[in-house]
This record gives structure tokens, C-alpha cells and sequence, in this order.
């Protein structure tokens, strides 16, 4: 039976019958993807509608929108407003152009058309002088903003205030393609339950059989190190010529990537004219020192350790233990002394992934908050990643899900890292990712049993590293 307009209630009215302010309502509703920002006014989107919301209007054409009250008991509302209003907004904001140091700031001042190269470590700042720059184009919409995974796709989106022409490198260029040839340039092989990897030569031979024609479509690619150059040749023989790439080959997780000197040869581009971002603006002083542990590569340089006054939390830890229902209980208790962190736990695969999930979902405990929004994604998933970077919670993910992302405190489950043929820089290279995302507190947890390497690359000195046996009760 429809009902009346005359029943729905407004935002505000609607948020008294929860017991929750009308202006906290409205983030949630944004956050979650249910309205969004248009001008002055607040907008439902296709899934805010598809919930049940609809507009009221006034003789002067002004609308907002209104909701009947039964939508605080549908699955959907208890799910997505209800279910996560234990979480804590954080500061999660792209910072404007009067926040940039002096390499920020030259780097915002190159020309628009043309190609080049950022290099720095991760804190950086590399994906913010990326973001600022698409502010150049934004207004034509004559540019794609391109990232590694989907996760860090999904980050990026939320970090910005405005609608942001955004994309996974191959998705995008999947899509290109698909557009010219008719074909898709991923093709699915069902013996190894997953899609090939393109010939990039034989693309390349398909682009020299037409005519190319410049694009002045600008590019800016988020983690260029983890594409080969291939992949950037059968960009220019698309016709692309204005190229923006950050990239650190330190932070290199893929068999196929770029190193900073193929890059620059790849661009035509002199060594002075890449530009360096050294100062680490994310990380506390122990955790940097940590991190720069695991640095590998000296053609780029590490970035410069944080002040020693940014001492946050302390030195990071190695915990060993028997039970690692011991370590779900010390995730719970860290996200409830102090609910406001968002809290990254990395895991090896899927499969250690998804039984921290299962656990750290179904594993009760007294606890002082309501128990925190756990949250992941995988890359198997059909739909896009559901993890809100503005809020409060616990997000799981394995290494290759945690490029170019950041997170209050950071815990990284060893058991199921291996080192393959005896290949030490690419775990430390992992590790120099991961442990690299914490903010203010980093531990590690191993179990007594784990004997597959990666232990030989952890510091020993205990400034650096302290160990101890977990006991969590």
C-alpha cells in the first residue's frame, strides 16, 4: 500500500526518533553513500532512493529529503546508519594548498601539460599532490585519475570534496580498449581461475596497425611502480602524452613493475627533473625508524625520519603466542581503550583475511563501547569496497589491499608470510609497505609455530623492535 507524503518525516525528524542529532544524521547519511553534496544542497543518490528516501518541495522550487519512520527498522537502515553509530569521525581530509611544504609546492606549480615524475617515500604525500592536481582539470573533466587496487580507489574517492573521475588502471584502460577493438583486453582463464595477463607487445602491435592520434586527456596514476613500463608504451601509443606519475620502487608489491630509472627514461625526462618528496608526515618516530628497516633501494632515498618529539605510542612490538584467539581478544581491547582509532590488521592472503574476520565478528567480550564496525574487502569481491576511511573501526585486508593507505594503529599477523627462493628484498618490501601505514602504533604477532623466514629480516635491536610473549588472558 503507498503511503502518503504527508507521513514522511524530515531528516531532523527522523533522527529525534533515534535519540541522535539532526546534524549527525546528515554526515551519516553522506558518509554512507545515501545523499551527497550538490552546491549548497543535499542531494539523495540512487542507493539513497533505492532505501526509500524521496523529496518534499516548496512553491519556490527548493527540495529536501524526507523519509517514512518505518525506515529505522528495515535491515538496510540497522546495517548502515544504526549499526555504525559506534564508530568516531576522524580527520580525514585532503589538505589545501597553504598545508604543502616547498617540494609540495613546486610540485603543484609544474606545468599542466607535459610529463613527469614524483618519487618519495610512503607519508610523503605523493597521493595529496596527485589530488590537488586533478583540481587543475576537474572543471573540463579532462583527465583520469588512476589507482593500483580498488581499496586505495575507494580511499581516494572519500578523501576529496568533489566528484572525482576515478579508476583502477586497469579498469580503465580495459574499458579504452574494449571501446576501440571490441574486445576486452582481460581474458579470463578458467584453469587458473583468474584473468591473463596482457600481452603488452602484441597491444602494442594492434595500436602501430592504426593512426595515432594525440589525447589531450591528462593522466595521473597513484603507485606507478606497480605497472611495467609496457604498460605505459601502449599508453603513448594510444596517443596519451601528458603523464603524471608518483611512484616509490621501494613500495613495489608486483612481479610486473617500473623502477624509477625506467620510468624517467620512459618519459624522456633528465634526473633533476624528477622531483623527490622526503619529509614523512604520517608516521610517529619509532614507527618510521621501523620502516626504514626494511628500505632496499637507495636509487630513490628513504624520506627523512619523523622529529623524535613525535614519539606517539612508542617502540614497535613483536608479540609471540600459543592461541590466536589471543591476539582477535588484543584487536577488540585496543579498539575499545580508545574508540576513536581506525585500526589496519594485514594479513598474508585471503584465507588468514577471512578468519581474523570471522573471528574478530563472532568473538564476544565485556567491553567498556559498543564493539567497532569490522570492515574488509577482498579482491575476489563483485562489488566496490564498503570501508568508510572517515570513521572509526577495524578494517582487515591482506598486504596487496593496503597500498597508498593509512591507519591510526596498525597490526600485521605474520603466520602466512613466506619467503620464496630465498628473495629477502621482496618480503622487505612488503613489510616496508605495511608496517608503513601505521600512524601511531604498530604491533606485530607471530605464532611459536611460524618458522617460514621472515623473522631473519625483523630488526634485532630492541629500540627498534621490542618482543614479548602475549598473554592476553
Amino acid at each position: 500500500m503507498s503511503v502518503k507524503d504527508g507521513e514522511y518525516v524530515s531528516t531532523t525528524m527522523l533522527a529525534k526518533s533515534i535519540q541522535l542529532k539532526g546534524s549527525d544524521l546528515v554526515e551519516l547519511l553522506h558518509d554512507r553513500g545515501w545523499t551527497k553534496k550538490e552546491g549548497k544542497h543535499r542531494l539523495l543518490t540512487d542507493k539513497g532512493i533505492e532505501a526509500g528516501g524521496k523529496y518534499k518541495s516548496n512553491d519556490n522550487g527548493d527540495k529536501w529529503a524526507i523519509w517514512h519512520p518505518s525506515i529505522v527498522e528495515t535491515t538496510t537502515f540497522k546495517t548502515e546508519i544504526i549499526g555504525t553509530m559506534s564508530q568516531i569521525k576522524r580527520r580525514f581530509k585532503l589538505p589545501g594548498v597553504d598545508d604543502l611544504n616547498k617540494d609540495q609546492d613546486k610540485v603543484l606549480r609544474l606545468p599542466e601539460d607535459g610529463q613527469f615524475l614524483i618519487v618519495g617515500g610512503p607519508g610523503t604525500g605523493k597521493s595529496v599532490v596527485a589530488l590537488l592536481r586533478t583540481m587543475k582539470y576537474n572543471k573540463n573533466n579532462d583527465y583520469a585519475f588512476l589507482t593500483f587496487n580498488n581499496v586505495l580507489l575507494s580511499a581516494t574517492k572519500q578523501l576529496v570534496e568533489f566528484s572525482l573521475n576515478s579508476f583502477t588502471l586497469d579498469k580503465w584502460f580495459n574499458a579504452e580498449y574494449k571501446n576501440i577493438f571490441k574486445e576486452s583486453l582481460y581474458k579470463y582463464d578458467a584453469n587458473n581461475s583468474g584473468y591473463q595477463k596482457p600481452n603488452y607487445s602484441e597491444v602494442i602491435k594492434r595500436f602501430e596497425s592504426r593512426e595515432i592520434i594525440s589525447q589531450s586527456l591528462h593522466i595521473i596514476i597513484d603507485e606507478g611502480q606497480d605497472k611495467p613500463t609496457k604498460y605505459y608504451e601502449v599508453l603513448m601509443h594510444f596517443g596519451i602524452e601528458n603523464f603524471f606519475i608518483v611512484a616509490d620502487q621501494n613500495q613495489q608489491i608486483t612481479e610486473d613493475n617500473s623502477s624509477r630509472q625506467e620510468l624517467t627514461d620512459l618519459l624522456g625526462l633528465e634526473v633533476e627533473d624528477v622531483i623527490e618528496l622526503k619529509e614523512n608526515y604520517r608516521n610517529s618516530h619509532p614507527i618510521g625508524l621501523f620502516s626504514s628497516s626494511f628500505f632496499t633501494d637507495l636509487s630513490s632515498p628513504p624520506p627523512n625520519l619523523p622529529s623524535i618529539s613525535k614519539s606517539s605510542l612508542g617502540i614497535p612490538i613483536l608479540y609471540e603466542y600459543s592461541n590466536y584467539q589471543d591476539c582477535v581478544k588484543m584487536i577488540l581491547r585496543e579498539a575499545d581503550r580508545d574508540n576513536r582509532n581506525l585500526i589496519g590488521v594485514v594479513t598474508a592472503n585471503d584465507d588468514v583475511r577471512d578468519a581474523y574476520v570471522e573471528k574478530l565478528e563472532t568473538t564476544e567480550l565485556n567491553l567498556d563501547n559498543p564493539k567497532p564496525i569490522i570492515s574488509t574487502y577482498s579482491s575476489k569481491d563483485k562489488k566496490a569496497p564498503n570501508i568508510n576511511f572517515a570513521y572509526s573501526g577495524i578494517v582487515v585486508l591482506n598486504d596487496k589491499s593496503i597500498k597508498g593507505l593509512e591507519f591510526d594503529i596498525v597490526f600485521i599477523m605474520i603466520d602466512g608470510f613466506k619467503v620464496y627462493n630465498n628473495d629477502m628484498d621482496s618480503m622487505k618490501k612488503r613489510f616496508y609497505v605495511m608496517s608503513s601505514r601505521a600512524i601511531k602504533k604498530l604491533v606485530l604477532l607471530k605464532s611459536e609455530n611460524y618458522n617460514d623466514g621472515v623473522e631473519s629480516i625483523l630488526p634485532k635491536d630492541d629500540s627498534i623492535l621490542r618482543r614479548e610473549r602475549l598473554n592476553n588472558g
